[in-house]
């Protein structure tokens, strides 16, 4: 009796706990349904790069009110003309306004450009950059040079700070050069702070300023421009290191139409003026460059399909200017994603073949390096970042080589050969510790490049005889590919899956391959039965479904094969070191924990 009557007086005072807590919450609700709708940053003071980046926003005299209606932000918002939906502009837009988190598949709205951005809309690009710190912008001017540039030389790096000057000049007003120029360094500004470690933790503010810069008056006047090509471009490469930019695949896809369809992958379109004729050449080259990483990284087809009807020349090592001591290297690299391009299109050559080709463009890149330093001495710590440099891009590209039979995987005599082969395994392992070293800033491709890798170099792992395993090697190589793979994920979360699969591959070796005897407990883990394993492989919605698959099913299942291939060959070690548990997988009669 006396229990029951403690449990009723507990029952009661948890009655009482609730009531009394949803009391505090209407409270609460009731508190902040009052606050008056004054703009949050009203008499704060100035602060700099430390502080929090909605302190940047500059104060407008008439606060926008949360009420916005649902036409604000249309696409008619963004000053781009609504008559014809199937404009360039139109187009662009659409491929903007979806997120890249999920790069493979872009089906969520960007919610940059949804109804929680409307505050924006009343705030102009330049006062958002001018409310910045000068020495921060410069600091990302810098970055963007020395990053951005060195990889894609798209632009003249004293015209870029040239024109920044102009722009930040206190009697500077917009239009005073072309919106298109006025958007590029925007886009400089934008990149430079998003690829800068300093400003990791305050992408806000590169996002805000990209959304208003997009609503620039008479942006889109002048299409053929070099400048406005030259932006978008420039937003196709922000698209790799930030979500928030747009769709990667689509904004690739629109821009190299748009680049082809002004016929600038054709030696006449580099005819006339040559400074024009060389910007052309640049911008159509770097947009290539862009368009072979992404497709191999990830194992889609290519926007820009076929080099046979490109005839402008590929560039040769650049020499740089007084100022802009960076991009030498760009001309090797487009060298080196055509090369990429011929081995995926043409396999039936052989890896032996397209791997000779590539030692060709190493040896190649190498000695256009010593010519280079020649005639502008480096030190000797320079010069060796740079072979090894030349060396990591080799090996990625020997990796990217081979390719499987994506419906019926197996562990055929050419890559058991392959992948035991100490060329193969010393690419794999190399690549994977590089992830180790450069961790920031990365674009999205390099997850799917992270997870091939780690995959490749388990499989070489498997397919090695067991006394040569060294298994903090193992431990080393792909726990720099995971947490490569989770770091993006972070931002672009399709990535999550991969990493996970990585991290249980990761698991069934170790485990695997440190256990003696067949009387341990691992004999009887349903871990290592392949086929559960299987489902665990990131899948394209459209698998199963009797229909052609889209490009990210074809993209899945070429990553698919080389995991079953892992997955196959540690099934064999399991049927090799513990034979008697093959009876019990084959009925699946297999009993967890035992």
């Amino acid at each position: 009796m006396c229990q029951d009557i403690n449990e009723h007086s507990y029952v009661e005072r948890l009655q009482n706990q609730v009531q009394d807590l949803e009391a505090q919450y209407q409270t609460l609700l009731q508190q902040e349904s009052n606050i008056s709708s004054a703009h949050l940053m009203v008499g704060h003071p100035t602060v700099g790069i430390e502080s929090a980046p909605g302190s940047w926003v500059p104060l407008h005299p008439d606060p926008p009110q949360v009420n916005v209606s649902p036409t604000s932000m249309s696409i008619s918002s963004l000053g781009v003309p609504t008559h014809d939906p199937l404009s360039f502009e139109a187009t662009l837009f659409e491929a903007i306004k979806l997120s890249g988190c999920d790069p493979l598949r872009a089906e969520s709205p960007n919610l940059l450009f949804s109804s929680i951005s409307a505050a924006l809309n009343n705030i102009n690009a330049l006062d958002l950059l001018k409310s910045m710190d000068l020495q921060s912008l410069n600091a990302a001017v810098n970055n963007y040079i020395h990053f951005i540039h060195a990889h894609y030389p798209l632009l003249v790096g004293e015209e870029v700070r040239a024109k920044f000057a102009i722009m930040m000049r206190p009697d500077y007003r917009p239009g005073q050069i072309a919106p298109a120029e006025e958007l590029v360094i925007y886009l400089v500004v934008i990149l430079g702070m998003t690829t800068a470690p300093q400003f990791r933790s305050v992408q806000l503010f590169p996002q805000m300023l990209y959304y208003s810069a997009l609503r620039t008056p008479g942006l889109f006047d002048n299409l053929g421009s070099i400048a406005m090509t030259q932006a978008l471009i420039l937003i196709a490469v922000y698209s790799l290191y930030d979500p928030a930019a747009g769709s990667s695949w689509h904004i690739l896809d629109v821009v190299s139409s748009h680049c082809l369809s002004m016929g600038w992958h054709l030696i006449s379109s580099s005819l006339g003026n040559g400074i024009e004729g060389t910007a052309r050449a640049w911008a159509f080259w770097t947009l290539y460059s862009l368009d072979r990483m992404a497709g191999a990284s990830m194992g889609r087809p290519f926007t820009i399909a076929n080099d046979d009807l490109v005839t402008v020349p590929v560039p040769g090592m650049r020499t740089p200017g007084p100022s802009d001591d960076t991009g030498y290297l760009s001309g090797p690299l487009i060298s080196y994603y055509r090369l990429l391009y011929r081995a995926r299109r043409n396999p039936e050559a052989g890896f032996a073949h397209w791997s000779s080709q590539f030692d060709e463009w190493c040896t190649t890149t190498k000695t256009g390096v010593n010519e280079y330093i020649a005639a502008v001495p480096r030190t000797d710590e320079w010069i060796n970042s740079m072979y090894k440099y030349i060396d990591l891009v080799y090996y990625q590209g020997l990796l990217l080589i081979p390719q499987f039979n994506t419906e019926f995987p197996t562990i055929t005599p050419e890559i058991q050969q392959l992948y035991t082969s100490d060329l193969i395994y010393r690419a794999s392992k190399m690549v994977g510790l590089s992830f180790g070293v450069h961790r920031y800033p990365l674009a999205w491709t390099a997850g799917y490049k992270a997870f091939a890798t780690g995959m490749s170099y388990l499989f070489c792992v498997a397919l090695r005889d067991r006394s040569t395993i060294n298994l903090p090697e193992v431990y080393h190589v792909c726990t720099a590919c995971i947490n490569l793979i989770e770091g993006l994920a972070v931002k672009f979360d399709g990535l999550i899956g991969y990493a996970r699969f990585l991290v249980r591959g990761v698991d069934m070796m170790l485990r695997l391959y440190n256990v003696e005897g067949r009387n341990s407990s691992i004999a009887h883990d349903p871990h290592f039965l392949y086929t559960p394993y299987s489902d665990a492989i990131p899948r394209s919605p459209n698998s199963g479904i009797p229909r052609p698959p889209d490009v990210a099913d074809l993209h899945v299942r070429r990553f698919r094969s080389l995991s079953r291939l892992y997955l196959r060959a540690m099934e064999d070690i399991r049927l090799k070191y513990f034979p008697d548990t093959k009876d019990i997988y084959e009925t699946r009669e297999v009993t967890i924990g035992v």
